[in-house]
């Protein structure tokens, strides 16, 4: 949906009863006057917000400190009212703006904000000048903001916020799915890391592969390793022997999950278009299985049914592919041409009663796994519990300790339940029997190709460095702008520093667009202006 002008209209406060994130103290929209300032409603569950969180980043890099950008947090499901877990939420997005968190979506209303994810823009005086639905206003979005503040004349100087500091390290970072090979060993999407591991079930690291984009479905196949590069929108093959790596298919939004289906293809949940895919084995031009593209929850054929952010798959033992299909809180299976629902009724219809289907309640879920006795495990995602349909009813899997957030869950050889504990940066083997939880203590993890030293530079204070960004395009064409880029840096106080350059650049065509990005590291060293 394009950019829509509103007029100027005074700006309502900013309030919300969750507080503040990111921030050290509480901000106003009187405070920020003599800067743009770009509300972005969003809520954590919604995959559209978070896509549009990646088309932000730039213009927050492009603007600096004249532009603030402040998330306006409004939830849609229950779990989402909690402010532990938008905290969360906004550490595993890397959201490093300001967050208001506003449970009862005050802000929401007073705004007249109607769908997630909405940009709003407020110019310099304190005025509502446009607001933009949905994804894919970026570039509409970044002009208007540079209008307004080349109209503003000079601008404001230094940051309107205290940054947070960044997380201390983890060996895991917000891991999103977890696979079996059926033996010994593990794949794990280290979601928060950009990376994927392998290790054994002691948690011994085999490999790691570095260079993914907040990475989610991962799958053993054969020799390689499905990768599912969930923001960089690919399905990518990686050989297990030697980490080489190859793109099976491209301009997927959003992909989540990937399973081989019987036939040889390779099914993936694409969160973003809620849609199924196939994509050949070998990889080329993928075709769709179910979904219009439309979000809801509508059965029937295929080609004909609505989905809603399908984000978890496993194949049956008749070859159905079932999935977790998150925004409608429905466990769904694709057989014979067909869409079914087995569990859920909406898109707003959720909770945590278990019982036949038309009692039964999940709250977006994301993992599924066949199991042996011809069950189903799901991750009950924003009810951190592990559920068990069993072809007739669901029911609550108790465990001997917390789960927070579970995003993934497979099956080991054993008929233990293998368990991605997102929001407890763990993975986690659950005994079906007893509901006993223990944790696979997942070693050290050093990257499997040592990281490019950074280039050594130096200059004077004052002075300036001109360098150079770019990224791959994989033959891809920008609209609008070159690569690379040359951007000139003004050097401050004396001193030693490292400079990160990250370059984040959108390719569209035939209405998919593809986010690639690429960091770059300089060790600059900065003398006095009078140093000889």
């Amino acid at each position: 949906m394009s950019t829509v002008t509103t007029g100027r209209v005074r700006a309502p406060e900013l309030s919300g009863a969750g507080g503040w994130i990111n921030t050290d103290g509480p901000l106003t929209l009187a405070s920020l006057r003599g800067r743009v300032v770009l509300l972005d409603f969003w809520t954590f569950c919604c995959i559209n917000c978070l896509r549009v969180i990646e088309e932000v980043r730039p213009l927050e890099e492009r603007f600096g400190d004249r532009l603030v950008v402040i998330g306006v947090h409004s939830p849609k499901f229950p779990h989402e009212q909690d402010h532990a877990a938008v905290e969360r939420a906004v550490r595993r997005h890397r959201v490093e703006h300001p967050v208001l968190d506003d449970p009862e979506m005050r802000t929401w209303q007073e705004y007249g904000v109607r769908a997630w994810p909405t940009l709003v823009v407020i110019d310099p005086a304190g005025y509502v000048v446009a607001s933009a639905a949905g994804e894919g206003n970026g570039q509409a979005v970044g002009a208007l903001i540079e209008q307004l503040l080349n109209d503003a004349g000079a601008p404001v100087t230094g940051p309107a916020f205290t940054r947070p500091q960044p997380a201390p390290a983890r060996a895991l970072a917000f891991p999103g799915k977890v696979v079996s090979d059926g033996g010994e060993r593990l794949a794990v999407a280290d979601t928060g890391h950009d990376r994927v591991i392998v290790c054994s079930l002691a948690g011994d690291v085999v490999a790691t592969f570095d260079g993914f984009t907040q990475p989610q479905g991962v799958r053993f196949d054969a020799d390689r390793l499905l990768v599912c590069n969930t923001v960089a929108g690919e399905l990518v093959a990686v050989s297990l022997a030697g980490g080489a790596r190859r793109t099976l298919a491209r301009g997927m939004r959003s992909p989540w999950d990937v399973v081989r289906l019987s036939d040889g293809r390779l099914a993936v949940a694409e969160a973003g278009l809620h849609r199924l895919l196939a994509v050949p084995a070998d990889g080329g031009a993928f075709e769709v299985l179910a979904g219009t593209g439309a979000e809801g929850l509508r059965d029937g054929p295929a080609d004909r049914a609505h989905l809603a952010q399908p984000s978890g798959l496993t194949v049956l033992e008749d070859g159905a592919l079932a999935f977790a299909d998150s925004e409608v809180s429905a466990l769904r299976v694709l057989r014979d041409g067909a869409v079914r629902t087995l569990v859920g009724a909406g898109l707003f219809d959720w909770g945590a009663s278990d019982g036949e289907p038309g009692a039964a309640r999940l709250q977006h879920p994301l993992g599924v796994a066949a199991l042996p006795d011809g069950a189903i495990a799901l991750a009950d995602t924003f009810n951190s519990r592990l559920r068990i349909w069993d072809g007739v009813s669901l029911q609550t899997l108790p465990t001997d300790s917390p789960l927070d957030e579970p995003g993934g869950v497979d099956v080991l050889p054993d008929g233990s339940l293998l368990v991605a504990d997102t929001n407890h940066d763990r993975v986690v083997i659950v005994d079906r029997a007893s509901g006993a939880v223990r944790p696979v203590e997942v070693g050290a993890m050093a990257p499997a190709e040592p990281a490019p030293a950074a280039e050594a530079l130096s200059g004077r204070s004052g002075g300036s460095l001109t360098l150079t960004a770019t990224v791959d395009l994989d033959g891809e064409a920008l609209d609008i702008d070159r690569l690379p880029a040359h951007v000139e840096v003004t050097l401050g106080t004396p001193g030693e520093a490292t400079l990160r350059i990250d370059v984040i650049a959108s390719t569209c065509h035939d209405d998919v667009c593809t986010i690639k990005r690429a960091t770059r590291e300089y060790s600059v060293s900065i003398s006095p202006p009078n140093a000889s």
